[in-house]
């Protein structure tokens, strides 16, 4: 699930720390807002700073972080930084800074890529931020209280239970009692009789191993639309007909749709045909029968009917063998999305004043005018909750729920040798069931479920805005992204230069000091803390400088992946979809904290993304792989410092997925990582960083498979970090 920092070696541990830090060894995972060359003033600066919460110190070295240890660190004895939280008064300190009544800090700066250098160069360039506070410019209004609904056109078809014009659709013959048709004595098709005993059903073996007769439709030349013969699969072809004497029997051929003599009595093929559902017609001179095992089991029987409801059922042996790996958006994609996918990212929640769960049990609805005889009622009451379950139910996880629990709770108590053939009936009929709740029939309950209680809403902190003609978007009015022009409502704007903060108010750009905005940074009369003033008149990344006094540039190292958790879904990460000399082949899904992988058959799906590097320093990557499904055998390549990765791009870097049988988690790493200076092909600078590019390509063959990658994680080498100079490179 995205939560793992994965140890590499001796040198990464990660912690939690349930209390203050006050020494502790490490690296972090975030850079520094501050640094200093001097540490005898870290801890006095840090206390005095409403921004920091902890602070780091070695030998030359000191660094205010936004962020507690908790939050940040990753302990290694080995690492020459000792990290405190900013409560911790065991750090050595002496100097004192200025303060100011009131201070607000939010800024946190990456290390800059370029320092002043020259005498004279530098007051030239110098500048420093000084406005008035933030005001409101527009009040705009409230976003949208209640979710917009969920799509009900542009769907996925749905096609019918069985589809009579191809032949290879199979299906064995089922009485409306879900008992199959047998062929028995004189070429009749007759109800399956039940075992007479324990050692009768022993033989029989398990229900679900039973395998009545194959059957499929076939179109004669000259029958109407609709009418088809029934023909029993094999290496002989033999026909279901339909005799004047209301029996089924085989025969050699097809009669088309006219009556002829055989075997002394009148008999008649092409009658046949089945509706949408799964349920056999029969349509003879424009008359119409139903077709069902009669009522005392023993025999079959065509009985003239113009509204058929219970007959025989064509099993379908295709929906029996239909498996899906595929991992959807729960909210917005599948046969029946709850959210139409824009704008994006939108979640399914109940709506205010929503009538209550109200499950009914098993009904008819919608079309599905079939009932089952056997005990699902506590199974259909839990599959109507399902599907008021705006936040949680999907149309095919309540459906496959639905399904396990007739077969299971539903079916379990008939188990038993004595009733081995209704035991086979409950089971088939758990199966038909459920394939008529996943057809276009369930599709329009579910829908109707969605109407009656779901809302579609942004996400957290976010608001829907837009007009009531749908052009809707979800705006950023709070949180820690939150739109300045949409700052606590729909088209609530902050004035020039300011941003909104995470509770949906106007602030500073970076930093408050009494009425003025101002940047911490580079203010001479409040560098690095509110009222300490520069005697030089400069400020440069908090520390009071002069023009030839330029300090050293440093690259403070840190987790290389941003997202490599995909905590924050595909943030930051590409699909690869176009761009990576792959066949695309394949599904990728990177919204639920893993990089999810379905792949059908021999194919390969690519992912992207950069990696943040010192130049010149040594890494060393760690990931976890994970089979969720599936038995093609699947690899995992991957490279640094190219843009694509493709067939002609073998990297010596692959591993193997485990084994179809290994449903484990497993971690892969720690293992080293090219070196990479500034210029170098597929990197591009930013400040004293370096970002590198980063691709990797999942490869399986044979068959479909599920996989998943997660956990990335890319720190320095085992040789470990003092400190890094202009050149990047450190050595202990």
């Amino acid at each position: 699930m995205g939560f793992l920092r994965v140890s590499i070696i001796a040198l990464l541990i990660s912690s939690s720390f349930a209390s203050d830090v006050c020494g502790t060894n490490g690296i972090s995972t975030l850079p520094p807002y501050f640094t200093s060359s001097d540490p005898s003033a870290c801890r006095i600066r840090c206390s005095e700073d409403s921004k920091c919460k902890s602070f780091a110190i070695a030998v030359d070295l000191c660094y205010h972080y936004s962020k507690s240890t908790s939050e940040l660190l990753d302990a290694s004895p080995l690492s020459t930084l000792k990290f405190y939280d900013s409560l911790c008064d065991d750090a050595t300190s002496s100097v004192k800074i200025g303060t100011s009544s009131k201070v607000h800090i939010s800024h946190n700066p990456l290390i800059p890529s370029s320092l002043p250098s020259g005498r004279h160069g530098f007051p030239l360039t110098y500048t420093f931020e000084d406005d008035p506070l933030p005001t409101i410019v527009a009040l705009g209004t409230p976003p949208l209280e209640k979710g917009l609904p969920g799509p009900t056109f542009d769907l996925d078809d749905m096609p019918c239970l069985l589809d009579p014009s191809s032949t290879g659709n199979q299906f064995n013959i089922l009485g409306s009692n879900f008992i199959p048709l047998v062929i028995q004595e004189d070429n009749k098709l007759l109800p399956l009789p039940a075992p007479a005993s324990e050692a009768e059903a022993n033989a029989m073996g398990h229900p679900d191993d039973y395998m009545p007769p194959a059957f499929f439709f076939q179109k004669p030349a000259d029958a109407p639309a609709g009418v088809y013969d029934i023909v029993l699969a094999g290496s002989t072809l033999k026909y279901v007909a339909m005799t004047s004497h209301g029996d089924a029997v085989l025969t050699s051929s097809s009669t088309g749709t006219t009556a002829v003599q055989r075997d002394g009595q009148s008999i008649v093929t092409s009658v046949f045909g089945v509706d949408c559902q799964g349920r056999i017609t029969v349509i003879q001179d424009g008359s119409q029968y139903i077709w069902d095992i009669s009522a005392d089991g023993s025999s079959t029987a065509f009985t003239p009917d113009t509204t058929p409801s219970r007959t025989m059922i064509a099993y379908s042996l295709q929906q029996q063998a239909r498996t899906r790996i595929l991992r959807r958006n729960k909210y917005t994609e599948g046969k029946a999305p709850r959210c139409p996918k824009n704008p994006p990212g939108l979640v399914a929640k109940v709506f205010p004043g929503a009538p209550d769960l109200n499950p009914n049990g098993c009904g008819t609805k919608n079309g599905i005018d079939y009932v089952p005889d056997f005990s699902f009622g506590e199974c259909c009451n839990a599959h109507d909750n399902c599907y008021d379950d705006c936040e949680n139910g999907t149309f095919e996880q309540c459906n496959k729920d639905f399904h396990h629990c007739m077969r299971g709770d539903g079916c379990r108590y008939l188990a038993h040798w004595y009733s081995w053939l209704l035991h086979f009936a409950c089971l088939k009929t758990a199966d038909f069931y459920y394939w008529a709740v996943s057809s276009k029939f369930g599709r329009l309950a579910f829908q109707e479920a969605t109407v009656a209680r779901c809302g579609c809403y942004c996400p957290a902190d976010r608001g829907m805005c837009g007009r009531g003609d749908g052009e809707y978007h979800c705006a950023a009015i709070n949180g820690t992204d939150a739109d300045a022009e949409n700052c606590g409502g729909c088209g609530r704007v902050c004035s020039a230069k300011a941003k909104c903060d995470v509770h949906g108010k106007c602030v500073c750009p970076h930093d408050q000091c009494g009425d003025r905005c101002v940047d911490l940074r580079t203010h001479p009369n409040n560098c690095g803390a509110c009222g300490y003033q520069c005697t030089t008149g400069y400020c440069v990344e908090g520390q009071c400088q002069t023009p030839n006094d330029p300090p050293q540039n440093r690259c403070v190292p840190v987790q290389g992946f941003a997202n490599g958790g995909f905590s924050d879904g595909s943030k930051g990460w590409e699909t690869c979809k176009n761009g990576c000399g792959v066949s695309n082949g394949g599904d990728l899904d990177l919204d639920d904290a893993h990089a999810y992988f379905a792949i059908n058959g021999t194919d390969q799906v690519g992912i992207a993304t950069t990696v943040k590097m010192c130049p010149g320093a040594s890494y060393e990557i760690s990931f976890s792989m994970r089979r969720w499904a599936g038995n093609s055998t699947c690899d995992f390549r991957y490279a640094f410092g190219q843009s694509m990765l493709g067939e002609n791009d073998i990297s010596t870097h692959s591993f193997d997925f485990p084994d179809p049988d290994d449903l484990a988690k497993h971690f892969v790493g720690p293992h080293n990582v090219p070196v990479f200076n500034k210029g170098d092909n597929g990197t591009l600078p930013d400040g004293d960083y370096l970002d590198v590019n980063f691709s990797g390509v999942v490869t399986c063959t044979n068959s479909s498979a599920l996989v998943a990658l997660d956990d990335f994680a890319l720190a320095p080498a085992q040789t470990g970090w003092d400190k890094v100079g202009q050149d990047g490179l450190s050595t202990v």
